[in-house]
């Protein structure tokens, strides 16, 4: 009578302390590789030169004004491999996350750069932010807005942001 009555209780303790003896914190890391973050999904407009430049990014194509750019489907460095870029790639403190849409690139001129969800809003919305060699950022709206947003600055600090 006395091993029916505390035998369940003895052998749910002994599975809770071996579970939590044998228990492991996972961390959550991007690992998405052939995925687009969500953040950076959609269509983005610039407007450059009289015209609209349109970039759409989907979960796993990148199209420039239509083309295909990057896809899960081609070869090579038109690939889709997503690259999270963090402030240590480039040595500087306070710089946020960025991401590369072709992480498997051997020159610059294969890749169209980082890509991040700027905090700066215009028409309400947050903007998509883009830099690309020697200090060009472009910005990206989700409206067709008749001004270019685009500068030049020589400092990877607003990277990120």
């Amino acid at each position: 009578m006395y091993l029916k009555k505390y035998l369940p209780l003895a052998l749910v303790s002994a599975g809770i302390f071996i579970g939590g003896a044998t228990y492991t914190t996972a961390n959550a890391k991007y690992v998405g590789h052939n995925a687009t973050p969500t953040e950076i999904r959609g269509t983005w407009y610039q407007y450059s030169n009289n015209k609209f430049y349109v970039t759409k990014i989907t979960k796993h194509n990148v199209y420039i004004n239509g083309k295909v750019l990057y896809s899960t489907k081609k070869k090579g460095y038109n690939k889709l491999y997503v690259k999270k870029v963090t402030s240590a790639a480039w040595g500087v403190k306070g710089v946020g996350t960025s991401y590369n849409l072709n992480g498997h690139y051997k020159y610059d001129y294969q890749t169209t750069g980082q890509y991040w969800l700027s905090h700066q809003k215009v028409s309400g919305h947050r903007v998509l932010k883009n830099y690309h060699q020697m200090g060009q950022y472009n910005v990206f709206t989700k409206n067709k807005v008749k001004y270019n947003y685009s500068y030049h600055k020589d400092s990877f600090k607003d990277i990120g942001r």
